[in-house]
């Protein structure tokens, strides 16, 4: 590796660090820590929370997924997931789950489900969300790492090295700086990965051996621009149905069912400036996805013309390996560094924080004052940080990164979708009917998974099984349990006393 690419990430790194840390805000207590005590109102604010947004879910595996899957696969998932999926999720967010999330008051993500369903949905959501996130963020480090051994042309030697030094660098600096500094960092990192990324479409293209034309009607030869694969087969990798149905319900769920993002719109307290930053958000995701895959199609088109015989036969590595042998130094750098940084491990940090903290520790401890509960969440995000750096070593057996994320999220993120919808929507439904739908969806998530059909299929099966489960046993408990739970939800003040610190002002 050229010595001005080490300069560049040493330089990204400290710097990207620093302003974290002096963008942390007061950390007095565990709700400024974890949700900026719903502060966040103006522009320039809302602005970085929405960056804040595309970035978490737009970072490490993205960086890798979206490349591979158009290299290997064409444009159809971009197309479908960024001109149709887009469109629906956002007038879903905002003119439905927004307001009436918001008008709850309440000061941490998952009391929605406590107001509805009880304290028991409550833990078993956060559990799952727990377990889900630990891989979650492992799979945010291993994308990263091979990504970085394959730039660098290092040898495996060196994967557990670097696995170390990303998960834990991340876990350290997600301590000192809480959300706002996440926030902060995570927004910068989406211009300086868009301008890498840039970078790398122009130096392919600028190196392309045959006219720009002759590239492109070959890749249009071999199909790359197909969008219109409605194939029912469940099998099948991608197809229409896949994206509409899979890809859209679990990017939904991150949006709805996710701390992470409840975190945000808490921190904001209200439901415009929240779509505002939402908008924002799909303005960045946007601008990524398109520059993502149009780094596949560079890459299928290069190679396509291009005799290198040691170009990796994985499609997750082929991106890696362009800007480690064609790009030139300062720029490779420049996308290592964004790589290295832009992990998404902190805000899964925090958010996991949060939830062990406030969903089961001052739950379960309600003498915990709110200094406690800030040094607990502190302590937290480090054990947290140091589990998913552990497991990120053994990840390599799931498939591609794209195929891993899909089943992570299908298996655990489905059910959560479906628990704070209900909860938000106000349906008819019980809480140990509610915790008995959620074992059923993951049961079905999982099930899904093993049975060969593609791992896109997980999140719709688990989401639709934790729907019906849930009615169902509603349907069949005795009227006497069937409570006055069923209407909208109240104010946390009202019906979740065990959070000791207080509902939101």
């Amino acid at each position: 590796m050229h010595w001005i690419d080490v300069s560049i990430m040493a330089a990204y790194m400290i710097g990207i660090t620093i302003i974290g840390v002096l963008s942390r805000g007061k950390g007095e207590d565990a709700e400024d820590y974890f949700v900026a005590g719903g502060s966040q109102h103006s522009w320039f604010e809302s602005v970085l929370v929405g960056l804040s947004i595309a970035a978490t879910f737009f970072s490490g595996i993205s960086f890798i997924a979206y490349p591979s899957v158009v290299y290997s696969n064409g444009v159809l998932l971009p197309v479908w997931g960024v001109l149709v999926c887009l469109p629906i999720q956002y007038t879903i967010l905002r003119y439905w789950f927004l307001p009436r999330y918001l008008a709850g008051g309440w000061a941490f993500p998952y009391q929605v489900i406590e107001s509805r369903f009880g304290p028991a949905a409550r833990t078993f959501a956060a559990g799952l969300y727990v377990l889900m996130r630990i891989g979650w963020m492992a799979a945010m480090i291993y994308a990263p790492t091979l990504a970085i051994i394959t730039m660098g042309r290092l040898d495996q030697r060196w994967f557990w090295p670097i696995v170390l030094i990303t998960g834990l660098s991340n876990t350290l600096y997600t301590v000192v700086s809480g959300v706002r500094g996440v926030i902060v960092t995570e927004a910068l990192h989406i211009p300086v990965i868009a301008f890498g990324v840039a970078a790398t479409i122009i130096s392919a293209w600028w190196q392309m051996p045959v006219p720009v034309g002759e590239a492109l009607a070959d890749v249009a030869r071999q199909g790359r621009f197909d969008v219109l694969n409605f194939s029912i087969d469940p099998t099948s990798p991608l197809t229409v149905w896949t994206v509409l149905l899979g890809v859209s319900l679990g990017n939904l769920a991150n949006y709805i069912g996710d701390p992470m993002s409840l975190q945000r719109y808490l921190m904001i307290g209200d439901a415009r400036v929240a779509a505002r930053s939402f908008a924002v958000n799909i303005i960045g995701v946007v601008i990524v996805v398109s520059l993502l895959s149009t780094v596949g199609l560079s890459m299928f088109a290069f190679y396509s013309h291009t005799a290198d015989p040691t170009l990796p036969s994985k499609p997750d590595q082929v991106f890696p390996h362009f800007v480690a042998t064609r790009l030139p130094p300062g720029v490779a750098g420049l996308l290592l560094a964004a790589l290295l940084a832009a992990t998404g491990i902190p805000s899964g940090i925090n958010a996991l924080a949060s939830v062990l903290t406030i969903d089961f520790h001052t739950r379960f401890l309600p003498s915990t004052t709110p200094t406690q509960a800030l040094w607990w969440g502190r302590v937290y995000s480090l054990l947290l940080g140091a589990l998913a750096t552990v497991t990120a070593g053994f990840l390599s057996k799931l498939g591609t990164i794209f195929e891993m994320s899909q089943v992570i999220l299908g298996v655990f993120a489905g059910p959560l979708l479906t628990c704070v919808a209900v909860a938000v929507a106000g349906w008819r439904c019980t809480g140990p009917a509610m915790i008995a739908g959620m074992l059923t969806g993951w049961a079905t998530g999982v099930a899904v998974s093993l049975s060969g059909a593609a791992p896109s299929w997980a999140a719709p099966s688990s989401s639709l099984a934790t729907l019906a489960s849930a009615l169902i046993f509603t349907h069949l408990a005795p009227r006497a349990t069937r409570s006055s739970r069923f209407e909208a939800c109240v104010p946390p003040n009202e019906s979740v006393a065990t959070d000791p610190l207080g509902p939101a002002s």
